[in-house]
């Protein structure tokens, strides 16, 4: 997330966002910092954290959304200006690709290690939060994943 840059094709705008060129993950997307909060105090914080130039964009095909199809004027549009989800994606050149698959590993690294943690803390008793993880993580849970201590 805002790890592109520009495509150096033409003028900065709609169809040619600038991006943020970011090196890190999110911060304003730790489910785990924000979970506790209520919206109005997640807003006010993250709002903080959000970086000025940040693209957000429109989908205005009817097939990526499953809704009415979205009028985007004068927005960017993900999938002709913002899509870099695949190598051959027209901003996924100059390291877009690269840099926003290198993220978003990060990012599901940083998810599941918090998620991880929140499971054995919440279910400590007899080793149950690791139970949960390991039946997470094996095809045959019931032979893979010791019961309780």
């Amino acid at each position: 997330m805002g790890a592109q840059v520009a495509d150096g094709a033409g003028p900065i705008g709609t169809d040619n966002p600038p991006g943020l060129n970011r090196t890190g993950i999110a911060p304003f997307l730790d489910i785990r910092r924000y979970s506790s909060l209520k919206d109005a105090d997640w807003t006010k914080e993250a709002a903080g954290l959000i970086p000025e130039g940040l693209a957000t964009v429109c989908y205005p095909d009817f097939e990526s959304t499953g809704v009415k199809t979205a009028d985007c004027t004068g927005r960017v549009e993900h999938n002709r200006a913002l899509n870099k989800d695949t190598e051959a994606a027209r901003r996924s050149s100059r390291g877009n690709f690269q840099r926003a698959t290198e993220l978003a590993a990060q990012d599901i690294a940083r998810q599941w290690k918090d998620f991880t943690a929140e499971l054995i803390a919440t279910y400590p008793d007899n080793g149950r939060g690791e139970q949960m993880i390991c039946a997470l993580t094996h095809d045959t849970p019931a032979v893979s994943c010791p019961r309780g201590r």
